[in-house]
């Protein structure tokens, strides 16, 4: 049964990149695909896990095949997703739909309104079945916030990811900036600060932590300290290497 929900994953993924790539806006063969190829480490005080996410973008187009494994649980989850990205006048719309093993279901839409300053607006939608979440934000949420990019070099966006589904009052709130420097480096800085209701122990769920992503032409380096991951009571660090070919 395992091996089957493997096939049937990877059958999809391969439709995508047929029926998929062939529909992006720009003439099919003015535009190759680029991959791009991720590992990742996570570490909590009970739980060690590797990810591995290889993504295939061509035009406006974007899909990816990933596993995430935990050494404590031998739990395990293949997963496969599709997203676009439209420009329609001042809104950038990205839409996102992700199948996961274990019969996980998830899709979200988010838009960015306006230039140089602009409004965010997003919300995510699971079927609530078992998924390990890597995002460290709420699936179920509604996003909202401000941001002002200047050209193509900073940005600067302030929103918050809100649960509006399963644990009310459960957010996290982001102050994100982006800086872009010559020879094809860019710095990405994510500070962001949790809060929402005490635990079921009477323990509180608030703390900050960060992130930060350096970039340079092909390769990708990402550290991410967080607190309280996913509302537990336990403190990941994560590291993440990423190329381009």
């Amino acid at each position: 049964m395992l091996a089957s929900k493997k096939i049937v994953i990877i059958a999809i993924l391969k439709l995508a990149i047929v029926s998929g790539f062939a529909l992006a806006d720009e003439e099919p063969k003015l535009n190759k695909v680029e991959y791009k190829l991720t590992a990742s480490h996570y570490s909590t005080e009970s739980t060690k896990a590797n990810d591995i996410n290889l993504r295939a973008s061509k035009s406006n187009q974007t899909i990816w095949l990933g596993n995430y494994a935990e050494s404590s649980s031998n739990f395990t989850q293949l997963r496969a997703g599709y997203e676009r990205t439209d420009e329609l006048m001042y809104t950038h719309l990205t839409s996102s739909l992700q199948i996961a093993e274990h019969g996980f279901l998830g899709w979200s839409e988010y838009a960015e309104i306006g230039a140089p300053f602009f409004v965010l607006a997003g919300i995510g939608r699971t079927n609530l079945r078992p998924y390990d979440n890597i995002n460290f934000d709420p699936n179920d949420a509604i996003t909202y916030g401000v941001g002002w990019r200047n050209a193509e070099n900073t940005s600067i966006s302030l929103y918050t990811v809100k649960d509006d589904r399963i644990n009310n009052g459960q957010q996290i709130m982001h102050l994100v900036f982006r800086q872009s420097f010559v020879y094809a480096q860019r710095l990405t800085l994510d500070i962001f600060n949790k809060s929402g209701p005490d635990d079921a122990f009477g323990e509180s769920i608030r703390a900050t932590g960060s992130t930060i992503t350096y970039d340079v032409s092909k390769y990708s380096l990402r550290f991410a300290y967080e607190p309280k991951v996913n509302f537990s009571q336990e403190s990941m660090l994560r590291l993440s290497v990423a190329f381009k070919f």
